[in-house]
């Protein structure tokens, strides 16, 4: 399994990593793995300020991340880069802001989406998701071995998908850190 720390890196976070690390209660945690941890403008509003209109469960631990400077918001800029990202209608305007302030900022770029992260692999962006950062946090100590299956049965439970061999693979890794 791909491990999503590489010490001293800052990260960028997409929305599905923010939503479901918060959701297991492991989002602050996720964040001490790095130097400095950034949400797009974009994946703020589209995980925040929707998430607050529709009574996410998530939003009020990820705006007091925000409000501690635990996780800083940027804006993404415009850049030659995020033109030609534009046209990629595979991507909504806040995976293309993740993609383009991860390379702006030579951070690891955490995102679950496949379309985000093949787009990324093709610009040489370092990657990880919310499954990669559970076995970076059991490696890290930060969650005992023993805890590494229960967050992924918890993953599971809150609506994060993986397949079904992916889970097996996840679950026997973990049960052998």
């Amino acid at each position: 399994m791909t491990r999503a720390m590489e010490k001293g890196s800052a990260a960028v976070f997409d929305s599905s990593p923010l939503i479901f690390l918060s959701r297991i209660g492991l989002l602050r945690e996720t964040a001490t793995l790095y130097s400095e941890s950034f949400v797009p403008e974009s994946v703020k509003a589209e995980v925040v300020d929707i998430g607050r209109q529709i009574g996410a469960p998530e939003t009020s631990e990820i705006e007091a991340l925000l409000d501690d400077n635990v996780l800083t918001v940027l804006e993404a800029p415009k850049t030659p880069l995020s033109r030609r990202l534009d046209s990629n209608r595979g991507l909504s305007a806040a995976d293309r802001d993740s993609i383009v302030l991860a390379f702006e900022r030579d951070a690891h770029l955490l995102a679950d989406d496949a379309a985000v992260r093949t787009a990324a692999r093709h610009l040489g962006i370092p990657l990880g998701g919310t499954l990669s950062v559970i076995f970076s946090l059991v490696d890290a100590g930060v969650v005992a071995a023993g805890d590494g299956v229960r967050q992924l049965d918890r993953l599971i439970d809150e609506g994060w998908y993986c397949s079904a061999k992916l889970y097996r693979m996840a679950r026997r890794a973990l049960e052998r850190a």
